[in-house]
């Protein structure tokens, strides 16, 4: 048995009996935290001395497409998702193969790592065929992350849907049944190694009610949880009635996660809450695409607890630290607007405070990926998976001690403050770097790269200003 105690830290647990502990020890016992307290004594222990440090838990990424890395620095100023998909899921997806989804599983996980985040639900939608599942896998095992893989589908490239009317529509595109049994009862049969699995369906929002059913009833066939984008605008809906018969026929629960939701009604939402479902906002994405705000202050309003994701590499930086913040700027604002216009501004309280957006970052993620009983929290029996963040840094010092960790960590800390990042009681960053082998690390930019001027040359894609309505796609 391999014991490890972080002495000294200010603790921020995200537990609401334990609290926060302004300077307490962190006793572990190989991938397991056994003891959360003041003055612990391990003797045989391996002693981290986190004096003038925050320790929080992991923070947990519950949306993000991790092969979208490649194509980092395109996208800020796409129109919508028009030029989201047209440029992606019209083209550039289709270029990808099977080694390149290793590379940028590998290095996004590692990305992800860097910045404090131990767990990704990652929403793998570029797969074609099978070898493409296992090199994403690969990358994944070999980051060190734990991770969702959610099994996804690529869709008909649009100038092929053109071409060949014997082309499905992608809504009409259900997950392979031969795929998911491979993978379930093969390498992802487990459900406790760092590395399990989802399926990333396309859900009502972009499939007819038929394709989501069978989607739903596999997931479920095989225990898997399942997650769709679903925005909920009116008049864009493939299945405009689809959650209220899912709800109908017994298939919304806690193993359905929906993400973004932000068009939705009160009444649709409120089901969905009831209903068990967890729900991702992935603000940034959001306010850069939709019309409609996240949703995160109405899901607490409903009684659930959201979770938040990064979602899009092209879009912005995929870094949970930033998200965290961006998510409690935007839903900040929204409070005071909505307190302003009933004529209660300032309010008497805030709604939305920094814990708030922390637990969103934590727990609220755990519980998207149904793992809130071991992760999410610095918590006796859960999964020692933990952040050190220096707290006498530069951007950071004179918080503590007297100030609020909570506070210091939401609206200051960045990837560059960050000490260690445990995973299952092993450090997969410490003294500030990744463990991650350095020569090996430089290896994966410079693939990287190459994976990146491929799929751009063969999508005839370069970046440049563009006229509205132009198509912004290659051949």
């Amino acid at each position: 048995m391999n014991r490890m105690l972080i002495k000294n830290a200010s603790i921020v647990t995200v537990d609401d009996t334990l609290g926060d502990l302004p300077h307490g020890d962190i006793l572990i016992e190989d991938e397991t935290i056994v003891a959360v307290a003041p003055n612990l004594a391990a003797a045989d222990a391996v002693v981290v001395n986190a004096s003038g440090m925050i320790a929080i838990p992991g923070l947990v990424n519950s949306h993000i497409h991790t092969w979208e890395i490649a194509l980092r620095g395109i996208g800020a100023d796409w129109v919508s998702a028009r030029d989201y998909f047209g440029t992606l899921h019209g083209n550039l997806t289709h270029r990808f193969e099977a080694d390149d989804n290793r590379i940028v599983n590998l290095i996004g996980a590692l990305a992800q790592l860097d910045g404090g985040t131990t767990t990704i639900f990652d929403w793998c939608h570029n797969l074609r065929h099978p070898e493409m599942s296992d090199a994403a896998i690969d990358g994944l095992e070999a980051s060190g992350i734990r991770a969702v893989f959610g099994h996804g589908t690529a869709k008909p490239m649009f100038e092929n849907k053109h071409a060949d009317k014997a082309v499905k529509s992608y809504t009409e595109i259900g997950q392979p049944r031969t795929e998911v049994h491979r993978l379930r009862s093969g390498r992802l049969a487990s459900d406790t190694r760092k590395v399990t699995m989802a399926l990333a369906i396309l859900g009502p929002d972009w499939s007819t009610y038929d394709v989501t059913e069978a989607d739903m009833r596999l997931a479920r066939e095989y225990g898997l949880i399942h997650s769709a984008h679903t925005y909920g605008r009116t008049g864009k809906r493939v299945t405009p009635d689809g959650m209220w018969r899912l709800q109908k026929a017994g298939l919304l629960g806690p193993d359905h996660n929906v993400v973004h939701g932000n068009c939705l009604g009160d009444d649709e939402l409120r089901m969905i809450v009831e209903a068990g479902c967890s729900i991702s906002a992935t603000c940034t994405a959001e306010m850069l695409n939709c019309e409609y705000p996240a949703l995160l202050g109405r899901v607490e309003r409903f009684g659930g607890v959201p979770a938040i994701g990064t979602d899009v590499d092209p879009y912005f930086n995929a870094s949970m630290l930033a998200e965290m913040r961006r998510c409690f700027f935007h839903q900040r604002e929204l409070d005071n607007v909505a307190a302003a216009r009933a004529g209660r501004h300032p309010p008497a309280a805030h709604a939305t405070t920094t814990r708030s957006a922390l637990r969103w970052a934590t727990m609220g993620g755990a519980q998207a990926l149904r793992m809130e009983g071991r992760i999410g929290s610095i918590t006796p029996g859960k999964q020692a998976d933990i952040v050190l963040v220096r707290a006498d840094d530069l951007n950071l010092f004179a918080a503590l001690p007297g100030g609020d960790p909570v506070h210091t960590v939401v609206m200051n800390a960045e990837t560059a403050n960050i000490e260690a990042v445990m995973v299952a009681g092993e450090f997969v960053k410490r003294h500030g770097r990744l463990v991650f082998d350095g020569m090996r690390l430089q290896q994966l930019k410079t693939e990287l790269l190459g994976v990146r001027e491929r799929v751009m040359a063969a999508g005839a894609y370069a970046y440049a200003p563009r006229a509205a309505g132009e198509r912004i796609f290659g051949t």
